[in-house]
């Protein structure tokens, strides 16, 4: 017994020894293999990465052309340095790490096939990092980058697709070495298991053939009773040696193995049992399997009872959490043993810990879920054709680019019409009949019309597979790029209106930066200012071509708007710093020295987020605009002096009437009176005097009627026709005109020109004067007193001044202040009063250039004031 427990204890040490080497070198082998396809993913990561690398460079570059402001610049160069670096170290990278992939020779041969390309798009955005400012650098590089980009991506996706190719080719056969390493281990389970287990059958059948030999033996004869209890013994000594073999088959289990007795207490349990659970320290044999593990779930426990009383219970995957927050994957299987047909003895458990395994394929969701949220991002689907079955399959992205359901088949017969009649359609049949017959792969732009009737661009990418020659399999993917299309035609379309615009021939535009440095100088500038751009770019400022008084009187007019000093470059620029523009009239000087206006409207250029990095100037020359207004500003001069010619003889006639009227008035009355007088008077000495009077009146009027007479024949020159005049005279032939109203209100009339006694001025307008404001004076006399009258003249600053004052009804100047001097306004009751003496008196004053101006007191009196 004892040889024959050695040498099943070898063998099965044997068996396990083979089964984890077995294990050990698949796991090393799948490991290796599983770090050459994470190279293998990187790698394709970062080749990947090169094309839309250098979409950016030539964004950048492109984006330098159209935006020419220093901070703009300086942002887009930083950022075109930092991707060339990236690029470079990619570039460097990828050949390093092709040197040890199988396929190296072709991804080498495609390399040395881009490197062409991909050297002059380099080349060219280097130069323009090492000569920023130089627009000739800066166009070659333009024109460089653009003859090449195309070549260089479809360079780069042959790359791509060659490491995909390469990454495929490793997944089978990675698929294949397993199958194979499956087969093998099976294989040698078997064998072990037919080397090792089936000669221990043998010999235990073989001793049970002994047993039932002896239990034979002793039911044939009682005297062989000692001899079969000494075969019981023996048998119950074998039955212990096949417990300690269950025993030992259950620790040294390769898997994670318990055994059990009715009150679930541990009979056995594997090394993978104790290491799973982390009771490798601990002594369980003998103790519940509820007392080691407490945290077991009633639900459990309600299954270990069902598999007690017969049942077995398997589960592939489920989740157990431990108390500390970890979270285990198991695949369960519970059974019972049986000591006999009808005895259950307990239960075996079989566990399995597939943690790492659901792990693992966790990770491979996320990875799948972040390279198809990657292709929902950048709006690439995939897409493949079954040649032999003639079968079309899109993925969802693909679908959404054609605006077709998620679960919509095309046919092959029908898929092209989704391609644009004429360029798209007829390039897509060209590239795709050469995939097939000639097994040559594809990459175009071409524009589609959706299932919803929309223009959509998209890149079209195809590969074909072939077998012994023959195409059997299409497949690629579409990369919607409409909207890098349509903003790319609208950058086009932009960038050439704004060149037409630029280069318009009438317009000057100037652009400068911040310090005033002129950075544009455009055709129609050069065409004003017979200035070339090579000499005005980078060299000159816009105080070149203006008037150096001009900017020093506009600068002043700016200092005290602003309360700050404003001067040089500023000067044209100080509005647009403050958000606003400034559009005036300036004197630009061409290169020659010569002059000419321009309206120029100054503003400034704002980056994406409004902060200022530019100056823009836009003059248009003026010259027949300001020769049409000078000649509109002589013509309106001219209409002008007609209508004060027209606006003088017009007041002259009415002056005229006014003074005809008013002047003749008094000495009619007069004469009126006189008349009266004449009649009632018995003594012919009285008559005499009267008559005396009569011819004194008569003379003043026909003097005045002949005055008169000589106005009209001087035509508009005769107000301004002055003579030296003296005020005592003047108020003499005055008190003369009407000496009978003087005598009827008893008036007083003193006088005082000492200080002024004469003055230079129209005859006509000062006796109007004098007798419109004396005779008003007693006209608007007071009933209580009698009238006095005070005519007094002086000089006050530099000016002649000549005052009437009177002690008469006086006037309310805050109710008629304001219409004192208008034309039939009246402040009394009087049967005499017309409302004309007064304006006509400020009339004819202001028409001297003088003015007319009066303080009065109601009950008090007036004072009328003349300044010559």
């Amino acid at each position: 017994m004892n040889k024959l427990e050695k040498s099943t204890k070898k063998r099965y040490l044997f068996f396990i020894t083979t089964i984890v080497l077995s294990i050990i070198l698949a796991v090393l082998f799948f490991q290796n293999r599983i770090d050459i396809l994470m190279s293998d993913v990187g790698l394709i990561n970062i080749a990947g990465r090169q094309p839309m690398l250098s979409q950016r460079i030539s964004k950048h570059v492109f984006a330098l052309n159209m935006d020419k402001g220093v901070i703009a610049n300086k942002v887009y160069l930083d950022s075109l340095k930092a991707l060339t670096t990236e690029w470079q170290n990619n570039e460097n990278y990828l050949i390093a790490a092709n040197e040890g992939l199988p396929n190296s020779e072709k991804i080498d041969a495609l390399f040395a096939a881009s490197q062409p390309g991909t050297t002059k798009l380099l080349d060219a955005a280097l130069k323009i990092l090492d000569h920023p400012n130089s627009p000739d650098v800066l166009g070659s590089s333009i024109n460089a980058i653009r003859q090449e980009e195309s070549t260089v991506l479809t360079s780069m996706n042959n790359i791509v697709l060659e490491y995909q190719n390469t990454i495929e080719k490793n997944l089978t056969d990675l698929y294949k070495i397993t199958y194979l390493i499956a087969l093998i281990i099976a294989m040698i389970i078997i064998g072990q298991f037919i080397l090792v287990f089936l000669p221990l059958i043998k010999k235990l059948n073989k001793k049970s053939k002994s047993i039932q030999l002896a239990n034979t033996a002793l039911e044939a004869s009682n005297k062989e009773i000692q001899e079969k209890m000494d075969q019981v013994f023996d048998l119950q000594a074998d039955l212990q040696v096949r417990e300690e073999y269950n025993k030992i088959f259950i620790d040294q289990a390769p898997n994670a193995m318990a055994m059990f007795d009715n009150d679930m207490k541990f009979l056995a349990a594997s090394d993978r049992w104790r290491s799973d659970y982390n009771i490798t320290d601990k002594e369980i044999t003998g103790k519940s399997l509820y007392q080691i593990f407490p945290e077991i779930e009633e639900e459990w426990r309600k299954i270990h009872q069902d598999c007690l009383a017969g049942a077995i219970h398997h589960e592939d995957e489920t989740t157990f959490k431990w108390p500390d927050g970890r979270v285990q994957w198991l695949s369960w299987d519970i059974r019972p043993w049986f000591v006999s047909a009808d005895n259950i003895g307990g239960l075996l458990i079989y566990t399995l810990d597939i943690t790492t395994i659901k792990e693992r394929e966790k990770e491979k969701l996320r990875i799948e879920d972040i390279l198809h949220k990657t292709n929902e991002v950048a709006r690439i689907g995939t897409w493949e054709v079954d040649i032999i079955s003639g079968k079309i399959h899109w993925s969802t992205v693909t679908c959404e680019i054609h605006d077709v359901p998620h679960d919509y088949v095309p046919k092959l017969d029908t898929a092209i019409n989704f391609f644009k009649e004429g360029e798209s359609r007829e390039k897509i049949q060209q590239v795709v009949e050469n995939a097939i017959e000639k097994g040559i792969p594809y990459d175009v732009e071409v524009e589609l019309i959706t299932a919803k009737g929309k223009s959509r661009w998209a890149r079209a990418i195809g590969q074909p597979e072939m077998v012994n020659d023959q195409c059997v399999r299409l497949y690629g993917v579409f990369h919607n790029i409409n909207d890098i299309k349509v903003a790319e035609n609208a950058l086009n379309r932009a960038n050439g209106e704004l060149t037409a615009i630029f280069n318009v021939s009438p317009i000057s535009i100037i652009g400068t930066d911040l310090n005033g440095l002129i950075t544009h100088f455009n055709k129609g500038a050069e065409n004003l200012l017979q200035y070339s751009a090579s000499e005005m770019i980078g060299k000159k400022t816009p105080e070149i071509i203006h008037l150096r008084e001009e900017v020093e009187k506009h600068g002043k007019e700016l200092s005290d708007i602003f309360g700050k000093t404003i001067s040089g470059f500023d000067v044209f620029v100080e509005h647009a710093r403050r958000d606003s523009f400034e559009s005036m009239e300036w004197t630009y000087v061409r290169k020659d020295g010569t002059h000419f206006p321009v309206q120029l409207i100054t503003t400034a250029i704002k980056g994406p987020k409004g902060d200022i990095n530019g100056f823009l100037g836009v003059a248009t020359d003026i010259s027949e605009t300001v020769n049409n207004r000078k000649k509109l500003i002589e013509a309106k001069e001219n209409l002008e002096v007609l209508t004060k010619k027209l606006t003088n003889q017009n007041r002259q006639l009415a002056d005229f009437a006014h003074i005809t009227s008013h002047n003749l008035r008094s000495p009619v009355a007069n004469l009126q009176t006189l008349s009266s007088f004449y009649k009632e008077s018995e003594s012919e000495e009285v008559r005499s005097e009267l008559f005396e009077k009569f011819e004194i009146v008569i003379g003043h009027l026909s003097s005045t009627l002949n005055t008169l007479v000589d106005v009209i024949q001087t035509t508009d020159q005769s107000s301004r026709v002055t003579q030296k005049l003296s005020f005592e005279k003047i108020l003499t032939k005055t008190q003369e005109i009407i000496s009978s109203q003087i005598t009827q209100s008893g008036a007083i009339i003193k006088s005082d020109f000492s200080k002024a006694p004469t003055v230079v001025y129209n005859d006509i307008y000062l006796d109007s004067i004098f007798l419109n404001l004396i005779s008003n004076a007693i006209k608007y006399k007071s009933k209580d007193r009698t009238p006095e009258i005070m005519v007094e003249t002086k000089i006050e600053g530099g000016s002649t001044i000549l005052m009437v004052t009177d002690n008469g009804l006086g006037i309310n100047m805050e109710k008629h202040g304001h219409k004192l001097f208008g034309l039939n306004k009246v402040f009394h009751s009087h049967p005499e009063a017309k409302g004309v003496g007064l304006y006509m008196t400020k009339i004819q004053v202001e028409a001297m250039g003088g003015s007319l101006s009066a303080t009065s007191k109601v009950g008090e009196g007036s004072t009328f004031t003349v300044m010559f």
